[in-house]
């Protein structure tokens, strides 16, 4: 059983920030699933790193692992590996398409950084075809660039650069390729079908880089001939959630932020945005808001309510106040809370 463990941009850029916690972290699963193969598709580090200042912590990171890894530059690193460095015999860089790193029973090609489009993508990878269905190893190609069959949006690259590499799913298909591991694409973890039997994969991103990738992140962890699979790991990032104030609710903010918080893992920062109505003024709940972000690190809060007043000044709710005279003081007063919701869900 071959395992390989796939990531990418990770943008190395200081010793024990977030990206280096997740490297480390990525190591020790690496170890744990006695992988044979570490595959980083591009952008291990990021265009602002000091190179010198991570090299003396990453040569005793990497020497003594067990499994290669294989990595290929992307456009925020093209330049760390224009130089030449020494970072562990199990260390390989993929710098020629036509060049790839051969094994018993698995073959890695690798497409470096180049500024070029779809077509001269298409015609380069072609040229591998001969040596991708000389004999019966499995294929695999290391990408880093923009799938244009997927519907991107800028945030799905984080602060990346869009129309980099671009390239239709099609380039990649009849050429004898199993698995195409690629990067650029920060988002989230995507599978695409490669015909005849072949998988794309882009594992998103192992960390928040920016606040554009939200949710748990993960890797792509999989069995050589099996299809990809994603796997969840604790590494820190964003977590967006929106909390409407209701002021016939009764809700206590800060016990409010306090249970959502209990059910967020520790390695995630809050992004939360409170909408809605309040009734005290204005002022004294932006003081209570800052107070509450003050006590919690992995929490940042956007405060969008207003002051009640500017529900029950407008002529449509002064209305329909007088509507409900009529109604029992329960009943009122559910109506009244079910009309201030419908008002709420409408403005988000």
């Amino acid at each position: 059983m071959v395992k390989i463990l796939h990531t990418s941009d990770i943008h190395l850029r200081e010793y024990e920030d977030n990206s280096w916690k997740a490297f480390v972290h990525l190591i020790d699963l690496a170890n744990k699933e006695k992988v044979k193969f570490f595959v980083i598709s591009g952008d291990l580090f990021d265009e602002k790193v000091s190179f010198n200042k991570l090299y003396p912590e990453l040569r005793p990171l990497l020497n003594n692992v067990e499994y290669d890894f294989i990595i290929i530059p992307g456009n925020h690193d093209e330049k760390v590996f224009n130089s030449d460095f020494f970072l562990g015999e199990k260390i390989k860089i993929i710098r020629k398409l036509n060049e790839p790193l051969e094994y018993e029973n698995v073959r890695f090609f690798g497409y470096p950084f180049e500024k070029i489009g779809a077509e001269e993508i298409r015609n380069n990878l072609r040229k591998i075809k001969e040596l991708a269905t000389k004999d019966n190893k499995v294929n695999i190609l290391l990408f880093h660039g923009e799938l244009l069959n997927h519907s991107f949006s800028g945030s799905d690259f984080g602060e990346e650069e869009t129309n980099y590499m671009g390239v239709w799913l099609s380039a990649f298909e009849n050429i004898n390729l199993k698995y195409v591991l690629a990067g650029h694409f920060h988002t989230n973890f995507q599978v695409y079908s490669l015909s005849p039997d072949g998988f794309f994969v882009y594992p998103g991103s192992p960390i928040s880089i920016t606040r554009k990738e939200i949710g748990k992140r993960s890797v792509n962890l999989f069995e050589l001939g099996k299809p990809p699979k994603q796997h969840f790991i604790n590494t820190f990032y964003y977590q967006k959630i929106n909390l409407s104030i209701n002021p016939e609710d009764k809700i206590k903010i800060k016990e409010e932020i306090e249970k959502i918080l209990k059910e967020i893992p520790k390695e995630a920062k809050v992004l939360l945005t409170i909408t809605g109505y309040i009734e005290e003024k204005e002022e004294e709940f932006q003081r209570e808001i800052k107070e509450i972000e003050y006590r919690f690190e992995n929490l940042e809060i956007e405060n969008k309510t207003r002051g009640i007043k500017h529900l029950t000044e407008d002529d449509l709710f002064k209305i329909f106040v007088e509507k409900l005279e009529k109604f029992p003081t329960k009943r009122k007063r559910e109506i009244k809370t079910l009309f201030i919701r419908s008002i709420l869900e409408s403005e988000k």
